[in-house]
């Protein structure tokens, strides 16, 4: 070995494969502590890569439902009404916008909506509302909300007296399948305007603001509000189209396209998240806390990798001095220790993959249900709601981050132990 290194040396280098067959036979003169230093990043790396698959997926849960309930992927809207909502503003000419948005070949679903603030009223009390005006039994909002139905049955195409209301808010009417419900809306000039609306459901969803304070019509019954601030209705007014999405990955090209054909001085188009900023801030801040927790993880890592190395440098102090002495070089010392940092970090991936891919895949096929630990209202919030069993997801960028901080702080434990290796002097190191 002496000889080979001499002749190599004479050349001025040392192949960088037999470096790293060295760095691995280094690492496994060990075979005990290099053993319980990959366990221990296995452990580590499976609860981080549970912690956060369980924080996406529960994020994504949240997202999709609040999307659904809500108003879209995109929603096009009068511009200045998310600032400052109001009865009078809306989409007066909503045909030729449906038209526009029709032209794109959009893949999903344009829904056109109109929504209200009113008063409801009965013999018994007076609530204010939110008036939902929809036009088609397919929308999304439909799909989430019917099977929540307690009593009563949902509304036929063209009813245009029916309303749907929640529990909440049947409570505080005193209002029952049949019972009469007057409601009532605020013009722009200060006047007041009235329909009559008949119950004819009854729904219990998971978020008690819907419960208390939606009403869901058919669109031709909220129509006639706009009718009465000056709309024609042959025109088709409505305050905005919710657009779902098939693909929701491919949200930003399609918000370029429906900006293009729609977009002026009284028209906007939002993406859901410039429609929920709270919900935006609820994520961004509960992913900060699942990255604290892999921080701690990697404080694990890093010391136990650290740890591993020096300690494998410090027991070879001769070693080195031995080989310095024979020629090689500071520069091949460090990188033969930096090397065996290298295979220390391939090998904190793979097995970290295998400990946090295997607990991953079974708790992604399972799911978990947090209904036993949170209970039913701890997982409603921002106006959404988590589904009661949450499967964990992990996205390609998610891996590939993961990936990379964990072997990036696994090869950056290595660079002292490198460093103190490379400056063993040969004479010194021998005495030892």
């Amino acid at each position: 070995m002496s000889t080979q290194i001499n002749k190599l040396e004479k050349h001025g280098h040392l192949p960088f494969l037999m470096l790293l067959r060295l760095a691995w036979r280094n690492l496994w003169r060990h075979r005990k502590r290099t053993l319980i230093t990959l366990s221990s990043i296995a452990v580590g790396f499976g609860f981080a890569v549970l912690s956060i698959g369980i924080g996406d997926g529960s994020h994504n849960s949240m997202i999709r439902n609040a999307i659904k309930l809500g108003e879209g992927h995109l929603t096009v809207q009068p511009r200045g009404y998310i600032e400052a909502p109001a009865n009078h503003k809306y989409l007066a000419d909503g045909l030729t916008l449906s038209e526009k948005l029709e032209s794109i070949n959009l893949a999903g679903s344009i829904e056109p909506r109109i929504s209200l603030r009113v008063l409801a009223s009965t013999a018994n009390n007076s609530v204010g509302a939110a008036l939902e005006g929809l036009s088609s039994a397919t929308d999304p909002r439909v799909d989430m909300i019917k099977p929540q139905l307690l009593k009563g049955v949902w509304l036929k195409p063209g009813d245009a007296r029916g309303i749907i209301i929640g529990a909440g808010m049947a409570s505080k009417l005193k209002a029952r399948i049949g019972s009469k419900v007057v409601l009532m809306a605020g013009k722009k000039g200060g006047d007041s305007q009235a329909q009559l609306g008949r119950v004819r459901g009854i729904f219990k969803s998971q978020v008690p603001e819907m419960d208390d304070y939606l009403i869901l019509s058919d669109i031709q019954l909220a129509r006639r509000f706009l009718q009465g601030e000056g709309a024609d209705v042959i025109k088709q007014p409505v305050t905005r189209f919710a657009i779902f999405i098939d693909d929701p990955d491919t949200m930003y090209e399609w918000k370029e396209k429906v900006k293009a054909v729609v977009e002026s001085d009284q028209v906007i188009a939002m993406d859901w998240q410039e429609m929920m900023p709270q919900l935006v801030q609820f994520i961004i801040i509960d992913d900060a806390g699942n990255y604290v927790f892999l921080l701690l993880i990697l404080i694990m890592v890093i010391f136990g990798v650290l740890n591993t190395v020096l300690m494998s440098v410090l027991e070879r102090t001769r070693e080195f001095g031995l080989l310095c002495a024979l020629g090689l070089s500071r520069r091949h010392l460090l990188t033969l220790v930096f090397c065996e940092s290298f295979i220390m970090g391939l090998l904190a991936i793979v097995v970290g993959w295998i400990a946090g891919g295997g607990v991953h895949f079974w708790f992604s096929q399972d799911g978990i249900d947090f209904t036993a630990i949170m209970g039913e209202k701890g997982t409603i919030m921002m106006g959404t709601f988590m589904d009661p069993i949450v499967y964990p997801e992990l996205s390609w960028d998610r891996i590939s981050q993961l990936t990379s901080i964990i072997f990036v702080a696994t090869l950056g434990s290595g660079i002292y132990p490198a460093i103190k290796a490379a400056r063993i002097t040969p004479v010194e190191a021998l005495r030892t």
